[in-house]
């Protein structure tokens, strides 16, 4: 589905928000935001992912199913939840949609946050009806989000780090991991790879290393130790290489730089970090 501004844009506006005001959402709104999760069902790699938008009903003081988020997250009204088996490539290709998904909600100024492992996943798999062959990997709240930062809110991105981004240096290489690439080597990729470099990632620890070959690109995960025995059966680190690739190929394509994805078997490991894909230009 198309953008009707620029990608590169919301991108660059896009924050976390962890407080919402109660204002209601048009019905006409939310058919139009139904309307483009429904075109994003399948993803790169192939896996097909199932969003649904959950409406919470704070009315109802009883409700059984509190659809949790440990307090990381304060009036929220909507969710947006996907299903997905757990294949090879699942967590990529669920970041990879939903991140578009989110720049689309950024469009329209409404408020979201990436939530991976602050959520009842029991919750939101109950409201689902979810099978058991199917995980949840991360969820986003949406709503119009409160013009003032609470303390809590301010507190948590203070303590993620979140408005901070590594350097080039640390991210982005030439041949090899041990050039680093700079913006002038990048020539016109260097605006697709600032996008990564401000793509939302798992407690801000930006997981992508990316290696320019020539004129193609390849994505590597280097993973935080001890990161994901945290999360169990959900790899957040994975699912943030799908983010990252997202904006990369997005920026791209606004720049009218067109390309492919492919995975070069060949190319799996190197030292301590995992090849993803690479992108293509065409």
């Amino acid at each position: 589905m198309k953008f009707e501004t620029s990608v590169i844009e919301l991108i660059k506006k896009r924050q976390s928000k962890r407080s919402y005001t109660k204002k209601v959402i048009p019905l006409e709104v939310l058919n139009h935001i139904k309307s483009f999760i429904d075109s994003y069902t399948i993803g790169l790699f192939g896996n097909k992912i199932k969003f649904t938008i959950i409406e919470k009903d704070f009315t109802l003081k009883n409700q059984k199913i509190k659809l949790g988020t440990y307090g990381f997250i304060d009036g929220a009204k909507y969710f947006i939840a996907g299903e997905v088996k757990k294949n090879e490539y699942a967590f990529e290709d669920y970041g990879y949609l939903l991140e578009k998904i989110i720049l689309h909600l950024t469009e329209l100024n409404i408020g979201t946050c990436w939530l991976g492992g602050t959520f009842s996943r029991s919750d939101f798999a109950e409201v689902l009806h979810s099978e058991s062959d199917t995980i949840i990997p991360a969820i986003t709240p949406f709503g119009y989000a409160s013009p003032i930062k609470t303390l809590k809110e301010s507190t948590i991105r203070f303590a993620a780090k979140a408005d901070s981004r590594k350097p080039w240096k640390e991210l982005f290489y030439k041949d090899n991991f041990s050039t680093p690439l700079t913006e002038e080597d990048a020539d016109l990729f260097h605006i697709p790879l600032e996008m990564i470099r401000l793509a939302p990632s798992a407690s801000n620890k930006q997981p992508w290393r990316i290696v320019k070959d020539n004129e193609m690109f390849h994505f590597y995960l280097k993973r935080t130790p001890g990161y994901n025995k945290y999360f169990k059966n959900i790899d957040l680190q994975k699912i943030d290489m799908g983010i990252a690739m997202t904006h990369f190929e997005l920026a791209c394509n606004e720049l009218n730089m067109k390309g492919k994805w492919e995975v070069n078997n060949f190319n799996k490991m190197a030292g301590d970090v995992e090849y993803i894909v690479s992108w293509i230009k065409e």
